[in-house]
């Protein structure tokens, strides 16, 4: 008991009525810093309450909130209650980003800043946008409090400036500011600007910094260290978080053993297996840090008693968590090439309001939802009888160079890049091109020049073209053959977005869509028969409704998809020799030349549990006249398979039915067995009508006929996007369909 000889001799020296002060040290140590959580129960239940905390990194998020009122109870909830996965993602929700942005998000492995100097790679993998925002909601309390030595319990952070290769120490300013540049594990994270500073996580230096909680007063020190005191486990070093902080941990060895002396009780809890990463975790690593400090509980209470014995501690004072405040005045920092109207129409935060919490983390997510920043964080300073909004923002470069990789058993590998530039070629305006490079490739090519600051309504243009294969089937599900199917279209128009889930665009489009013979066929076609196919102009009404949490996976929101569309002509396309015309006359004949269509879909996510989802989705499409095969649906194959005019169906293989007037209903129920793996159970039929135009030997149409389809599918949340193993079968003949898919679809 070190520190009972440290107790004796304060009070001796201080005639025996001066309250010895207690200070705990918290380290860094990532996911296994939530260990600290318990050894601040245990505390609590021995009657502990430190007149100081410092930190560094997890133990700096731990010790800051403890310092500014939370118990430890209320860091348990809340630390068990973080989707971990989206914190450290610095994901938005889908629901947040804007509807003409939600098909690029969440699609590509990497994003690549283009500068006038060229490519220029992110400092690190997260930014760092929601631990931030997660960390300025829980300190709203403490707005306006300045510096830490006056928060209900005295605090300091250590980080590392990279400029100058020195600790730096937080005593006071932007409490988020200090937290999140304390955890920034190098190239995990990126740095944190500050001042002539750039600042890393403070394990760099000093990840157990004992000599700052000295100097800021304590008597008595509590370390609480679950980083590499001695030696780095075998266990830490298998993810890259885990080798990037055991490779900053070797110096700290050689400081923490010159700090040891200063520590009166020293916990270390037993961390095995778990890692820098085990975030998912959070409710064993906590349970650990009881375990670690259980054994000196009964020393803990007989320092508490000692120290109750000399005085009581006066009642800690913990500010209120406001439910809403009057925002006076707005700042923006960092804004150089956003107009500020457009910030606050986004933020939806004017003068003069009353807002809450959640307000601002809807403004704030709405704004990093136009993909025009980086990043976005608040901060609150009392003036008066309302508050300063201070806003600090990063704003995205103007244009980004992003790629992903996909595999799957229909298109096989392919490689997707796009190029997407805000602002360059006019004010106001959003083009982006994107690449699908494989034996099949797709291009997408568009253009929205806004109007108005806010960016709600717009003129848009889009170009898109795709090669496709088009297999033929027998009845029996056998393959007869397979063509070549190219499709092209350009429409432009008017669009307009409602909040951040509603998009409604007017529009004039061009499609052209022909077939080339490819495989298999030997006695449909002679060689004179070159391509055919059809062209159509037509005007177009298409509304798009996505309130989905996220791309993959969703667990709550719905999603319609709804065009209506009148067509104004539609020409045969025929390239071969005239007397060879007749064979493919019925795939290319139109009844009328100005009708209508109507399709559809709508999808619902209903979470039972955190674990089980149902998805129940129906889907339709009508015609007014017997349009031509390149106008119908082709049926089959996996959402990840699916192209212009494919409707996924489970239970056939990709494109092996087609049909004009249908009605689908699908009903799947997904279960999360692990974090990341999950289990997809789905039922699916359709009802279809084809018309009589189509005499081909049934081989692309059948007639009037009910599909039933049914599979199984395991599939896995990867980092590198959607690991997709699924069976099928149904109400169609040819065994068993399978699937696999890996990575993030076009």
């Amino acid at each position: 008991m070190v520190w009972l000889f440290s107790f004796n001799s304060l009070s001796a020296d201080d005639g025996g009525d001066k309250r010895p002060t207690v200070g705990v040290v918290l380290s860094g140590g990532g996911a296994k810093g939530l260990a600290h959580i318990g050894v601040l129960q245990v505390l609590e239940e021995a009657g502990i309450r430190p007149d100081y905390i410092a930190g560094t990194s997890m133990g700096a998020i731990v010790g800051g909130l403890y310092s500014i009122g939370y118990s430890a109870q209320e860091l348990d909830s809340i630390v068990t209650a973080v989707d971990w996965g989206h914190l450290l993602s610095d994901r938005i929700l889908l629901s947040d980003v804007m509807p003409e942005e939600k098909d690029d998000y969440q699609r590509y492995h990497g994003e690549i800043d283009i500068t006038s100097d060229g490519f220029s790679t992110p400092a690190g993998f997260i930014e760092g946008h929601s631990v931030s925002e997660l960390i300025s909601r829980l300190s709203i309390r403490v707005a306006g409090i300045e510096s830490f030595k006056d928060f209900p319990i005295p605090f300091k952070c250590v980080a590392a400036d990279l400029i100058s290769g020195r600790q730096h120490v937080f005593s006071d300013g932007d409490f988020t500011t200090a937290l999140r540049a304390s955890m920034a594990i190098p190239s995990i994270f990126s740095p944190v600007e500050l001042d002539s500073m750039l600042l890393v996580d403070g394990g760099v230096l000093n990840n157990f910094p004992v000599r700052v909680c000295k100097n800021m007063g304590a008597d008595i020190i509590i370390g609480v260290n679950v980083g590499t005191s001695h030696k780095t486990d075998v266990g830490d070093l298998n993810s890259p978080i885990g080798v990037l902080t055991a490779s900053t941990m070797i110096g700290n060895n050689i400081n923490m053993r010159v700090q040891m002396p200063m520590v009166d009780i020293y916990i270390e809890p037993e961390m095995d297996p778990y890692t820098t990463a085990s975030f998912s975790d959070a409710i064993h690593i906590v349970e650990r840090g009881r375990k670690g400090a259980a054994p000196f509980l009964s020393e803990l209470k007989n320092m508490a008693d000692s120290l109750n014995s000399i005085a009581l501690h006066s009642p800690r004072v913990v500010p209120p968590q406001p439910d809403s405040v009057r925002i006076d005045q707005i700042r923006v920092n960092g804004m150089e090439r956003i107009s500020y109207r457009f910030f606050l129409g986004n933020l939806g935060i004017h003068e003069g309001d009353y807002i809450s919490v959640n307000d601002l983390e809807r403004g704030v997510s709405r704004l990093m939802g136009t993909r025009y920043f980086k990043s976005v964080s608040y901060r609150l300073r009392p003036v008066r009888d309302g508050y300063v909004l201070v806003m600090n923002v990063d704003e995205a470069e103007r244009a980004k160079f992003k790629f992903s990789l996909q595999y799957d058993n229909e298109y096989k590998a392919r490689l997707t890049a796009n190029v997407t530039l805000r602002n360059i070629l006019l004010r106001g305006n959003r083009v982006s091109k994107t690449i699908d490079i494989s034996d099949r490739p797709r291009i997408n090519l568009s253009m929205i020049n806004y109007h108005g600051e806010i960016h709600r309504t717009g003129t848009r243009f889009q170009g898109v073209f795709e090669n496709n294969s088009f297999p033929v089937y027998f009845q029996d599900g056998a393959k007869y053959g397979s063509f070549v199917h190219n499709y092209f279209s350009a429409f432009g128009g008017f669009m307009s977005s409602v909040g951040t889930s509603l998009e409604i665009n007017a529009l004039m489009e061009y499609e052209r869509s022909w077939y080339k013979r490819e495989s298999g066929f030997y006695n449909l076609f002679t060689p004179g028969v070159k391509s055919f196919g059809n062209s159509y102009l037509s005007g177009l009404f298409w509304l798009r409704y996505n309130s989905t949490n996220r791309r993959f996976f969703p667990g709550r929101g719905s999603d319609l998809d709804l065009k209506f569309r009148a067509y104004f002509d539609v020409s045969e396309l025929y390239k071969g020799a005239q007397d060879q015309y007749l064979s493919v006359e019925d795939m290319i004949a139109f009844s009328d030349e100005k009708f209508f269509t109507l399709r559809g879909c709508y999808r619902r996510h209903i979470s039972f549990t955190d674990r089980l989802v149902f998805i129940p989705s129906v889907f339709a499409g009508w015609s007014t006249a017997d349009m031509p095969l390149s106008g119908l649906t082709y049926v089959g194959g996996l959402p990840s398979q699916t192209r212009n005019h494919d409707l996924s169906f489970i239970g056939l293989g990709s494109r092996e039915k087609v049909v004009q007037n249908y009605v689908m209903a699908q009903g799947s129920i997904r279960y999360r067995f692990y974090s990341k793996l999950h289990a997809t159970m789905i039922v699916n039929g359709l009802a279809s009508y084809q018309g009589d135009y189509i005499s081909f030997d049934s081989v692309f149409v059948n007639e009037d006929e009910q599909l039933l389809g049914y599979g199984l599918l395991l599939e896995y949340d990867s980092i590198l996007g959607p690991l997709q193993i699924g069976a099928s079968g149904g109400s169609v003949g040819g065994g068993v369909r399978w699937y696999f898919g890996f990575g993030y679809t076009f």
